[in-house]
């Protein structure tokens, strides 16, 4: 039986808000589920915005993976899942990092899935989802059925919220990893942006 992905508003929101900042390249993320979360139903509640340089450096990505895990452990939450756009808008297949990211989290999550962002289909009108999953099973990489990936509330309720965002122009202000790296004082966590998006 097919695992079941749903994405919270919260996290497709700073997914979609991560890209638009950075439209010019790649950007990633981690995507946060709640400790002891079902095995046969993924929900990711949130979405931790990492890179949008080198997205694949070691040690950045150790230090951001170390905090975010600390953070996870007081807020109840697990690292079960990742999320990628490429800085080549024709472009919707994982590349070599993100797959590796990927599988390392699988080992922990099993059910972790891969959301990758068609950057064909941003606007700051959105009138579909743009993004795709896949997930790692038996060795190789599977692209999810629409029926068995959702956004909550609805695909309509979290199209609206987002482009109502993106109208305020909020992406200037999201924060991911990198951001945080050159100024510690900028949140990676995006806690102001949570109450105007739940």
């Amino acid at each position: 039986m097919a695992s079941s992905c749903e994405l919270s508003k919260l996290a497709y929101s700073k997914i979609i808000l991560h890209a638009f900042k950075y439209p010019h390249t790649a950007i990633n993320g981690v995507l946060l589920a709640n400790e002891g979360s079902n095995s046969q139903s993924v929900k990711y509640v949130d979405a931790i915005p990492l890179f949008h340089h080198n997205l694949g450096l070691a040690p950045m990505l150790e230090v951001a993976l170390m905090q975010i895990d600390s953070y996870c452990r007081t807020a109840g939450l697990v690292i079960a899942g990742y999320y990628h756009a490429s800085e080549a808008v024709a472009e919707m297949n994982p590349d070599p990092v993100s797959q590796k990211i990927c599988e390392k989290i699988a080992e922990y999550f099993p059910n972790a899935c891969l959301v990758l962002i068609n950057n064909r289909l941003l606007s700051k009108q959105m009138t579909q989802t743009s993004l795709s999953v896949i997930q790692y099973s038996d060795g190789k990489w599977k692209v999810k059925d629409k029926e068995n990936f959702k956004i909550l509330p609805n695909n309509e309720a979290a199209l609206n919220s987002v482009s109502s965002l993106l109208s305020k122009k909020l992406y200037k202000t999201f924060v991911d990893f990198d951001d945080h790296l050159d100024d510690i004082h900028q949140d990676w966590l995006n806690v102001s942006l949570k109450s105007m998006i739940d």
